[in-house]
């Protein structure tokens, strides 16, 4: 009997089973534990944690319950997917309760999705990441060599494979040398003896012999059997490779990831072998029709060549050579002829455009353009003098002088009509011609009065003036002239001479 079991009987003794927290929790310990120590539980993961130090927390929960979970480092390694928030699984593992805090937990050691295979969704998620990182890109794709000189082979020495890709190699061209790395196909660390055997053959054609192709792969099987070709490792390996990859994996219904990042995927590792070296024969057979399509067309440029010849020669033949001599000088007398009348046009076309540019240069000289600009300019200086202001007022004046001499004439001459049809005797008459007269002679001055008041003279009589510049020109704005600026001022009696002193813009109104 333990320590336990002897409190328990003291107890009873006294006639009550009276337990400490400790014997309590200890005595649920060992049975919770030892019944439920290999379980599988089936939940969804919630409130998904991950330890650096220690490994993942959780909890497995349904609508009911939950119960908090741990999946410790050392089991994590061997998880080919990856676990996250809301996945359902099936876990399997044991109950463990922690006697300090009075909880207890499952204790994880191997976890799998509900309703789909481990490995199926680990294919899945590195298929999603190696995708979003471009390992599948055509970009990065490289094409085969026509005719490798070299081939390396990684795969397992023990399979059936290796025997077959060589066999197949030798059959189509016997003289491709081939490179050997074995590397376990399947089981744990398979994947990285494949990289491995990837990087050394990359490291062989670096330093050693020139590998034009690799070929990586194995027989079919289950998606357990081929998952090295699913992992991580072996598909970086063949995505670095300097060396054009050949993936030949399974059968031609199986896609692994390796057949994704590889150059070329064959279906079998026989198609590989068939897709990397052409057959020798079918080579030789086409260099053969070749060199005979060659020597026939060879054969018909030298018939061309002789049939040439043998022309030319008849040509020789049928003329005497001093003939010849004569017609060839004769061709080349008209050959210097044409030369020099050729020599003649052109100097005499160059000519015509030196004189036709002397001409247009002549048109354009300064003193002929002067010239042209010193007639214009006079001609303008005459009709502005004929349209001067100061010129139209004094012609101005004129005409109203004219029009008082026509006004005082015409009403005399009107009078002196008027007299002599009325005979000077008869009082009425005279009553009416004076009226007409002085009916005529208010028309006479309202004509004056009108004709005055759009007079310039009347404008300049009003004490109004008219501003010239130097040059005569009529000055509308102050912006027609500059400080110490030379003007002349058209008064109604005569001119005066002014200097600009200062200008203002703001006009004051005269009171």
């Amino acid at each position: 009997m333990n320590e336990y079991t002897n409190t328990m009987i003291e107890n009873i003794d006294s006639g009550k089973i009276i337990y400490s927290v400790s014997e309590l929790t200890l005595l649920i310990k060992e049975t919770v534990e030892t019944k439920f120590y290999s379980i599988w539980i089936k939940g969804e993961i919630s409130g998904f944690k991950s330890s650096y130090a220690s490994g993942y927390y959780f909890d497995l929960k349904d609508s009911k319950a939950k119960i908090s979970s741990i999946i410790f480092k050392y089991d994590i390694q061997r998880l080919n997917f990856k676990i996250k928030e809301g996945m359902s699984v099936i876990a399997f593992g044991r109950i463990n309760l922690y006697e300090p805090r009075g909880t207890y937990s499952f204790i994880i050691s191997d976890i799998e999705p509900e309703g789909y295979g481990k490995l199926a969704l680990a294919y899945e998620q590195l298929k999603e990441k190696l995708q979003n990182e471009g390992l599948f890109d055509k970009e990065h794709k490289r094409n085969i060599p026509f005719l490798p000189y070299t081939i390396g082979i990684v795969t397992s020495k023990s399979g059936a494979v290796l025997h077959d890709i060589v066999k197949i190699i030798r059959r189509r061209f016997d003289n491709i040398h081939l490179v050997f790395a074995n590397a376990s196909v399947q089981g744990i660390n398979s994947s990285a003896e494949i990289a491995n055997a990837i990087k050394l053959l990359n490291q062989y054609s670096k330093n050693e012999h020139k590998i034009d192709i690799l070929i990586v792969g194995r027989g079919g099987g289950s998606l357990e059997d081929l998952w090295s070709f699913n992992e991580e490792k072996t598909a970086y390996a063949i995505y670095n490779s300097d060396i054009p990859v050949i993936s030949a994996v399974g059968h031609e219904t199986d896609f692994t990831i390796a057949d994704f990042v590889a150059d070329v995927r064959a279906s079998t590792p026989s198609n590989a072998a068939e897709i990397a070296v052409p057959v020798k024969i079918d080579l030789l057979s086409a260099i053969k029709k070749f060199n005979e399509r060659l020597k026939s067309a060879a054969l018909n440029i030298i018939k061309n060549k002789n049939n040439t010849i043998k022309y030319l020669h008849s040509r020789q033949y049928n003329k005497n050579p001093k003939k010849i001599i004569e017609e060839k000088f004769i061709l080349i007398d008209d050959v210097i002829n044409d030369l020099f009348n050729a020599e003649k046009i052109i100097i005499n076309n160059y000519k015509l455009k030196v004189n036709s540019l002397n001409k247009r240069l002549e048109l354009r000289h300064p003193a002929h353009i002067l010239k042209d600009k010193y007639l214009r300019f006079k001609e303008m200086q005459t009709r502005f003098k004929l349209r001067h202001p100061y010129k139209i007022i004094k012609d101005y004046k004129i005409i109203i002088e004219k029009s008082n001499k026509i006004l005082n004439d015409a009403m005399f001459r009107k009078i002196f009509y008027f007299k002599s049809i009325a005979g000077g005797t008869d009082l009425n008459n005279d009553k009416a011609i004076k009226n007409r007269i002085l009916t005529d002679r208010n028309s006479l001055r309202l004509s004056y009065n009108t004709l005055q008041s759009i007079s310039p003279y009347s404008v300049l009589k009003r004490g109004y003036s008219i501003a010239l510049s130097e040059t005569d020109k009529i000055i509308s704005s102050i912006t027609d002239v500059n400080i110490n600026d030379k003007i002349k001022i058209i008064m109604n009696d005569g001119l005066i001479n002014s200097t600009v002193i200062s200008k203002d813009s703001k006009i004051n109104k005269i009171s």
